[in-house]
């Protein structure tokens, strides 16, 4: 497959003579579908997946023009923005990340910046090499807390809902064009959600203009796509299975295919296709990513799809459509208590858990806040008393087994980068903005940096869920009140109500922890010995005894899994990055 990436520095020279070129300076990936806006003073150029703005082109140039940079976002689809006029240069990606802008702080030396959408391509432009520190921290404490940090020494990102402004001379600045404001009930806000998604999957389709893939895994995300889909169109749907993966949702999957009247390919793994699997032949991800664990996987279940027009998936549809138990620390932090305390009860009771336990940890943390919770966590990290038990409930900061598992002097530099995030938190911050936020944030992550293994499945992957409109019509309601408490995402049966009741009636779902315990003990060796040799434990940050005691410990118990999970893809993702990188220098 072809290779969807931009790369370019900062605004083209003025030119009194003629209009502005908005491409000088710019290099565009080969994948790129391209269109160009232009006057005799302004250019605004759209690159990705979006609706053809038609009769709303005066109003993108209007805008760019009088610097109104957030309505160059609203168009349909998933996109980058490039604005330029004869002072500056815009550049912009989408509210989730999904479509990211990188970028070097200290330019080039040359009073420019410079900017690519891939940021392995702009580490390997400059020489830049994996910031290991950061990589210990993420894995200690979570990516959250530093938005704007990448895998990479000096290669920053801008996070999701923001864009770069660009100026003569190397300045620049981020700019907020996320507009989102919760202010809707669920019954006021989900028939524009409904409206918003139906769209990005009916216009995706239509343009298609044939068959289109898609997952059908059983669960909410993926069955709601392909039933629209296959409003719009022909629908190939794909799904996978073997003995370890969840038999409701294999059931829930077999159900929607007959629902939209189509063939269901089924792909039945064995263990070459467990997870934590690798091999040196796989592309790089641009940073860790999951899927580099479970290519086997990827590539069999896809081998239907293979060569489709794009391939529908439900990724990012877990943190759109619902909210998270952060929504009763931000009730309580807004004097909401008995109602946080009602809802926090009736959760635990209906899952044998401890209401006092759990109504400790809310009301914890909100009385310590975001920069307080970094610091306290700073202070239990670098004295070494982590406890790894997780509360049950949304916390602003959780030290997992990993935090354990670094040395002395890397638990120290972390500990520093958590105090430097604590001065920028603000401390009046809404926990279930942040939360909803920084996990949209780090699923899109997920998606971007998984592109390049796309190419070895031949499968063009399309994430609705993470499209401008539809995350704005989602984040427009009050996070609680798309939070399910008894119902799973109450959002998809309110905004499309001709949905099976089946389906948005699901009170279970599917689980993938018995496949990664599998995967995990199968592969056991593999893993030991790829944690034991990385560039964590040779750089003095891993040590690799308690990591390695954890995993001979794995069994039918899911203790450390997740964190052993991001280990292996950060060793696995370090190990590969290196070899490629001796390779170039070879040749």
């Amino acid at each position: 497959m072809s290779e969807e990436w931009i790369s370019g520095r900062g605004p083209a020279a003025q030119n009194p003579s003629g209009p502005v070129d908005a491409l000088r300076g710019i290099t565009v990936g080969t994948g790129c579908r391209v269109q160009v806006l232009a006057d005799e003073e302004v250019q605004v150029v759209l690159v990705g997946d979006f609706r053809n703005p038609g009769d709303r082109t005066r109003a993108l140039l209007d805008a760019a023009w009088r610097g109104r940079w957030a309505e160059l976002t609203a168009l349909d689809g998933s996109y980058w923005v490039i604005a330029q006029n004869h002072r500056t240069r815009f550049v912009c990606g989408d509210v989730s990340g999904f479509r990211s802008i990188f970028y070097r702080p200290d330019g080039n030396g040359t009073g420019e910046s410079v900017w690519s959408t891939s940021a392995r391509r702009l580490a390997a432009d400059h020489g830049a090499e994996p910031d290991l520190v950061m990589l210990a921290a993420r894995l200690a404490a979570g990516a959250e807390h530093w938005p704007h940090h990448t895998a990479y020494q000096n290669i920053r990102v801008v996070p999701g809902g923001f864009g770069l402004l660009l100026e003569a001379g190397g300045s620049w600045r981020l700019v907020d064009v996320g507009g989102i404001h919760p202010h809707r009930s669920l019954a006021d806000g989900a028939a524009a959600f409904g409206t918003a998604l139906e769209r990005a999957v009916h216009s995706r389709v239509e343009a298609a203009a044939g068959i289109v893939g898609a997952d059908v895994s059983g669960g909410l995300d993926s069955s709601t796509l392909a039933i629209l889909a296959a409003e719009a169109g022909t629908v190939r749907a794909v799904t996978y299975t073997d003995p370890h993966t969840s038999t409701e949702d294999l059931r829930s999957a077999r159900r929607v295919a007959g629902h939209i009247r189509t063939f269901i390919h089924m792909a039945e793994g064995g263990p070459a296709e467990l997870p934590f699997a690798w091999s040196a032949e796989q592309a790089v991800t641009e940073q860790p990513a999951a899927a580099s664990l479970d290519t086997g996987q990827h590539a069999l279940y896809l081998q239907p799809a293979a060569g489709l027009p794009l391939h529908l998936t439900g990724h990012g549809g877990d943190v759109v459509l619902d909210g998270s138990s952060a929504v009763w620390t931000a009730m309580v932090q807004h004097g909401r208590r008995r109602a946080a305390r009602r809802e926090v009860t009736g959760w635990a009771r209906t899952r044998n858990r401890s209401p006092r336990e759990l109504w400790s940890a809310v009301t914890r943390a909100a009385a310590t806040g975001y920069p307080g919770a970094l610091l306290e966590a700073a202070d239990r990290l670098e004295t070494g008393v982590t406890d790894t038990r997780r509360p049950g409930v949304w916390t602003w900061c959780h030290l997992g087994y990993a935090a354990q598992w670094l040395t002395p002097d890397a638990r120290h530099q972390v500990a520093a980068r958590l105090r430097e995030s604590a001065r920028t938190a603000g401390p009046a911050a809404r926990a279930d903005l942040v939360e909803q936020q920084s996990s949209l944030r780090l699923i899109a992550a997920d998606a971007r940096d998984t592109i390049p293994l796309e190419a070895s499945w031949n499968v063009r992957l399309v994430h609705p869920y993470l499209d401008n409109a539809v995350v704005r019509a989602a984040f427009a309601i009050v996070p609680a009140e798309r939070h399910g408490t008894s119902v799973f995402k109450p959002l998809l049966g309110a905004a499309l109500p001709r949905l099976p009741h089946w389906l948005t009636g699901r009170t279970t779902k599917g689980s993938f922890t018995r496949q990664l315990l599998t995967g995990l003990l199968h592969h056991q060796h593999q893993v030991a010995e790829l944690i034991a040799t990385g560039p964590l434990v040779t750089a003095g940050l891993l040590d690799p005894e308690p990591a390695r005691t954890a995993l001979a410990r794995i069994g039918t118990r899911a203790e450390g899994l997740y964190d052993l999970h991001r280990l292996t893809m950060t060793c696995q993702w370090l190990t590969a990055h290196t070899r490629d990188r001796l390779m170039e220098q070879a040749c």
